[in-house]
């Protein structure tokens, strides 16, 4: 431990907005720590592709009954105890599955142990005491210095073994993150603390927000929660009992007219369970068969409600007839799997990280990401150890961010035949934009239709269908270049605009060019990237972006600043102006191409159709500025639809084929 260098941590820096902070009024002094507060959110957003992806990891370990054990020293290990200690009354989880250990022990939650947080040794201990099982357990070690020596010496250990290990620290680069003792790195940077060096206070809360992402996140994966509602709660007290009632009755048309008493009751038949008596309710079965119903679907109430009785016993029928379609949706945000019966009753869904090919990932990880979601998406009967893909699915529609690319897809169909026992025949394997087209076989009387996908990056497609009516090709092409090369109406354009806008802005101030402060959208811009609003000679704007682990969290940090312009579109002037230079070039250049006269497969708009998708189209007030700028265009399409859900789109037309 460089106890010489313990200046230089980023959570020891000095802050220069507060170094007067003993000399001001109270109110002023709240004012400035409120503000510096402020700094702590937008410092999470960065991290969150690795949050996700820790708790795509965490799922199916802890939805097997393995532990997670939180491991941390003074007030990292108390924020570790606390987020342990509340998942079990949320969740119905077991006590004995959520662990928080603090250095020095339980003395240590109340009263400082001093010394206790600097041994390697006893970190190492109080792990080998737990007797972990490296295949279901995990170590979250927390430290916002990222050097507390028990917490390395705790992580180490449970690395060595196996375990599944994620640390949350407060300083980039830290000694935990070049230790390669940790699968999953978060590292939330939310600047100086108001009193130097005082980690309880914005280290603290960035700290509290990953860990209350990471715990409800994996306990919404196990199917903890319908919506947004607690169905798996205890109901340790009065409050939490009317809760119960208020869930059955706002869920269950059938709750809705029973008296408190009646709702009592059903609970007492369910052991107190609010999902089981939401099941028993809806269906009017037996307990013992909605207990059967919810284990064939992993716990997860929304799989249970959606798959009828008689599709339980299929789903625990050995796989042997292929009686499963599959639709993977694999993008550059995401990967989600959709799995449907042949009658198109969807009886399971997975997602995990990106999937993009161009996206600098190999094709080794892009076929160990689609079988995870592949793999997440199984009901939990088809999920054992001896479970074969090879004998379950009747056909596979795999949508792929990047597989135009030059022998892409020659490359990759001959391995995932391999991975599910098909024939080149039996697997569709195509660009994402190409599930979308499904949308348009409803709409028999359109001879064509144009997709647009503008999510990170943009892309535009003509497809047309074939004489016989039965299917569609694509004719033409606009656009998708990536986001180096300008995917312009895209959320990495639009978020890259506003960054180079800032710094023009940053640098016009140093040169004394500027004399006027930062602007509303400069200011925001500056917090959603986790810099201080100081003074524009201490603004590294450049560094914040680009001092990055991987690619990929660069191009998310951008792509997420167009939330920001959206949020102030109409209302600021830069904001506006972003926003209409990208919709018009998304709609009079990427579209426009695809509208031109001489452009192959032209169609005029009254007999084609516009299919819109990603998630910046998702934006309404976007679509509609979008959708405008072409009616004044003259494109006049014969139907305009937005599809949200690509993956159901897909496995619905695989099981109407």
């Amino acid at each position: 431990m460089d106890l010489a260098n313990l200046s230089r941590l980023q959570t020891e820096a000095v802050n220069p907005r507060t170094a007067q902070i003993d000399q001001i009024s109270t109110v002023d002094m709240c004012r400035l720590i409120n503000e510096e507060d402020h700094c702590v959110a937008p410092s999470v957003t960065p991290c969150i592709p690795e949050i996700a992806a820790a708790i795509d990891a965490l799922t199916p370990r802890v939805r097997n009954g393995g532990r997670v054990i939180y491991v941390g020293a003074g007030t990292s290990g108390r924020l570790g105890i606390l987020d342990a200690s509340e998942i079990p009354p949320t969740f119905a989880a077991s006590p004995s599955q959520f662990i928080g250990l603090i250095a020095g022990g339980d003395a240590a939650i109340r009263r400082a142990q001093e010394g206790a947080e600097d041994s390697i040794a006893a970190g190492e201990a109080d792990m080998q005491m737990l007797k972990l099982n490296p295949e279901l357990d995990s170590v979250i070690g927390i430290a916002a210095s990222g050097r507390t020596p028990y917490v390395l010496g705790c992580l180490a250990f449970a690395k060595q073994i196996g375990c599944l290990t994620i640390g949350v620290v407060c300083a980039s680069p830290s000694a935990m993150g070049s230790s390669g003792t940790v699968d999953f790195l978060i590292a939330p940077l939310p600047g100086p603390e108001v009193v130097t060096g005082s980690t309880r206070l914005k280290a603290g809360t960035a700290t509290k927000m990953v860990l209350n992402m990471l715990s409800t996140g994996t306990m919404i994966r196990t199917g903890k929660t319908y919506g947004n509602l607690m169905v798996d709660l205890v109901a340790s007290n009065l409050k939490l009992e009317q809760r119960s009632r208020n869930i059955l009755r706002r869920l269950s048309a059938r709750c809705d007219g029973m008296t408190d008493a009646q709702l009592d009751a059903l609970l007492a038949r369910c052991k107190g369970r609010v999902k089981l008596a939401l099941l028993v309710a809806e269906t009017g079965d037996a307990v013992e068969q909605c207990e059967e119903r919810l284990a064939s679907a992993g716990g997860m109430l929304a799989k249970a409600l959606e798959i009828p009785l008689a599709g339980v016993k299929d789903v625990q029928t050995p796989a042997t007839e292929r009686q499963y379609v599959l639709c993977i949706d694999g993008g550059g945000t995401k990967c989600a799997a959709v799995i449907a019966d042949l009658q198109g009753t969807v009886v399971g869904r997975g997602t995990t990280g990106p999937c993009n090919l161009t996206d600098g990932n190999g094709m080794e990880e892009v076929i160990q990401t689609l079988m995870t979601a592949t793999k997440d998406a199984l009901p939990t009967t088809l999920s054992s150890s001896d479970f074969n893909l090879k004998s379950l699915f009747k056909s596979v529609w795999i949508g792929l961010a990047g597989i135009d690319r030059k022998n892409f897809r020659e490359s990759l169909l001959p391995r995932i035949c391999a991975c599910f026992g098909l024939t080149e025949k039996e697997i569709r394997l195509t660009n994402d934009v190409d599930l979308l087209v499904a949308a348009a076989r409803s709409h028999r009387d359109c001879s064509s239709t144009v997709v647009v996908i503008a999510g990170t990056g943009s892309v535009a497609m003509r497809y047309n269908r074939s004489a016989d009516g039965n299917a569609y090709s694509r004719v033409a092409r606009s656009g998708g270049w990536g986001h180096i090369l300008g995917d312009e109406g895209g959320g990495y354009a639009i978020g890259l605009e506003a960054i180079k806008y800032t710094l023009t802005v940053l640098e016009e101030m140093r040169l004394g060019i500027r004399i006027e402060p930062l602007g509303a959208l400069e200011q925001a811009v500056l917090k959603r990237l986790g810099c201080a609003t100081c003074g524009p000679n201490q603004i590294d704007l450049v560094s914040e972006i680009l001092v990055q682990q991987h690619k990929q969290t660069i191009k998310a940090r951008i792509a997420g600043v167009a939330e920001v312009v959206f949020s102030m579109n109409g209302q600021n002037d830069t904001s506006s102006a972003i926003v209409g230079r990208q919709i018009d070039y998304l709609a009079s250049r990427t579209v426009g191409r695809l509208l031109d006269p001489a452009c192959a497969g032209y169609v005029s708009t009254e007999r084609t159709g516009l299919i819109l998708s990603g998630s910046i189209l998702n934006n309404q007030a976007y679509q509609d500025q979008f959708l405008n700028v072409l009616e004044k265009k003259g494109a006049r399409f014969a139907y305009v639809e937005r599809v949200s859900d690509a993956g159901l789109l897909g496995a619905k037309h695989l099981t109407s084929s």
